[in-house]
C-alpha cells in the first residue's frame, strides 16, 4: 500500500526536544493500556512519559537513528527508532543519567528488581538462545521503536519506515531483529519480511505477557 501524498519521511539526525516528547507521548498513548507496558514502568504509569524520554533520548541523540512520518502541517505520526550493530541504547553512564537513571530513582525496590531481572536476565538468555547470537541487541540492527498514530494504520506508513532502515542494513548485510508483544504485530512483521524466531513468557508483580522476536536478513550491495 502506497501511503497518503500529504505523508512525508525521513531520517532525523539531530531532533529537538519537541520532536522527541511527541514520540515518546505517541509511545505512551499506543502502549499504556498494555500489560507489557505496566512492566516496562514498574507498575507507574504515571512514570510513563519519563520512563519513555529516558530511553528516547539517548538512542536518538547518541547512539541510535531516527526516522519519522509527518503529515502537511508538520505533526509526528509516526517513527521508528533503530540502533546499528554495535550501538545500543546505554552504551555509556552518560547515556543512562539523559532521563532512564532519574526514573529508576523513583520507582520501589520491587520495581528496579524486576527490571533488572527482565533486562539483564531474562531477555538477553532468551535472545541468545532463539536468535543464536549473544548480545543480539549489540549485534544486530535492533529496532527499538516502531509506532504509527492509530488513525494512520494500515496505510503503508510503517512499511517506508522500515525501508529507510533496511536500505542502510544492507549496505553491510547486518540483519536487523526486533521484539513485539503483539500477536497481532508478527503478522504485521512478517508481510515486511521478518520471520519469527522465538517466544517468551514474561512473569512479573504487573501481570504476565509474551514477547515474541523476529529478524529479517539483508543482503550486501
Amino acid at each position: 500500500m502506497t501511503p497518503p501524498a500529504n505523508i512525508s519521511f525521513q531520517y532525523e539526525a539531530n531532533p529537538d526536544d519537541k520532536t522527541i516528547a511527541a514520540a515518546a507521548q505517541l509511545y505512551v498513548d499506543l502502549c499504556k493500556d498494555s500489560t507489557s507496558f505496566m512492566g516496562a514502568t514498574s507498575g507507574r504509569l504515571d512514570l510513563a512519559l519519563p520512563m519513555a524520554m529516558g530511553v528516547l533520548k539517548p538512542l536518538v541523540r547518541v547512539s541510535g537513528e531516527l526516522y519519522t512520518a509527518r503529515d502537511e502541517d508538520g505533526n509526528l505520526i509516526g517513527f521508528t527508532v533503530w540502533a546499528p550493530p554495535g550501538r545500543t541504547a546505554f552504551d555509556t553512564p552518560e547515556q543512562l543519567e539523559m532521563g532512564f537513571a532519574d526514573f529508576l530513582s523513583q520507582i520501589d525496590e520491587e520495581g528496579k528488581e524486576f527490571q533488572t531481572h527482565l533486562f539483564q536476565e531474562i531477555l538477553p538468555a532468551w535472545l541468545a538462545r532463539d536468535l543464536g547470537i549473544e548480545d543480539a541487541e549489540r549485534e544486530y540492527y535492533w529496532c527499538w521503536f516502531a509506532m504509527v498514530r492509530e488513525d494512520h494504520h494500515n496505510k503503508g506508513i510503517c512499511r517506508v519506515l522500515f525501508d529507510m532502515t533496511y536500505a542502510k542494513a544492507r549496505l553491510t548485510g547486518a540483519t536487523m531483529a526486533l521484539i513485539t508483544d503483539s500477536h497481532d504485530n508478527v503478522a504485521k512483521y512478517e508481510k515486511l519480511g521478518f520471520a519469527k524466531r522465538g517466544e517468551q513468557k514474561v512473569t512479573s508483580p504487573y501481570g504476565d505477557w509474551s514477547l515474541w522476536c523476529m529478524s529479517r536478513e539483508t543482503k550486501v550491495l
